[in-house]
């Protein structure tokens, strides 16, 4: 996509959050670039490569930017067309990520956006709900947000068979809520009904699995919240086979 294209209007928008970034980044104080040419730029392969991959089988085109632990993915239209290849774009970074052991989480979205990349400005309320939904889950995951199901359900998809199709299943992705009460901040955990992205492949699923349960049998794991969210990702996993 050209440098000083602007899109606005409805559009697909994928976000993601990568979990535990700023332990990580601390590891590497006073030398960061070392840790850009061996980590960071291996993600910004992974998009790379993607973007490739997508140019080789689909007309349709996406772009994408990047802010320290966060990344944003975006269509240019909200065509179904433009749908698959967006699932196509955020599955595939999913996997490589956690494939990498990076602990990550999105979410991919709907609704109106406006993206400016010459003058790096990105709003809209497709961005919001692909932001609060990836900050809600409890987990290490994909999903697709309640406003992507109403998109697909007007256009008279059957969506269990759409979803499953392209690696989604519906579950009850467990949740945190931020409560207020007499002035303080509290998390209530919970879960909402949503689909969830899963490896098709045995043999990743499997790796994955191998990956999660070394963390909580580790120190890492004994952090409560942390050792929570690769436990209800293990449990997604056993639930779906």
């Amino acid at each position: 996509m050209e440098a000083d294209k602007i899109i606005n209007g409805n559009c697909w928008v994928a976000y993601f959050d990568i979990l535990g970034f700023k332990s990580e980044i601390q590891l590497y104080t006073g030398h960061l670039d070392a840790f850009v040419k061996t980590q960071y730029e291996e993600i910004l392969h992974c998009i790379e490569k993607d973007k490739k991959d997508v140019r080789d089988f689909v007309p349709q085109e996406h772009n994408y930017c990047c802010f320290s632990d966060s990344f944003i993915f975006y269509m240019l239209d909200d065509s179904i067309n433009s749908y698959s290849t967006m699932c196509f774009v955020a599955t595939s970074f999913f996997q490589h990520l956690v494939m990498q052991k990076w602990p990550v989480t999105g979410a991919l979205a709907i609704g109106d956006f406006y993206a400016d990349k010459a003058k790096n400005i990105y709003i809209g309320e497709a961005l919001i709900d692909a932001h609060d939904y990836t900050e809600k889950q409890d987990w290490i995951g994909l999903v697709l947000t309640p406003n992507t199901r109403t998109k697909l359900e007007k256009g008279g998809h059957d969506l269990f068979s759409f979803a499953d199709g392209l690696g989604f299943r519906e579950y009850n992705v467990p949740i945190k809520r931020r409560v207020f009460s007499n002035g303080k901040e509290s998390i209530e955990l919970g879960c909402e009904k949503l689909f969830a992205h899963y490896h098709k492949v045995e043999g990743c699923r499997r790796d994955l699995i191998g990956w999660m349960k070394s963390v909580c049998n580790n120190k890492e794991g004994q952090n409560t919240e942390y050792r929570r969210k690769y436990e209800n990702t293990l449990r997604f996993y056993e639930e779906i086979n």
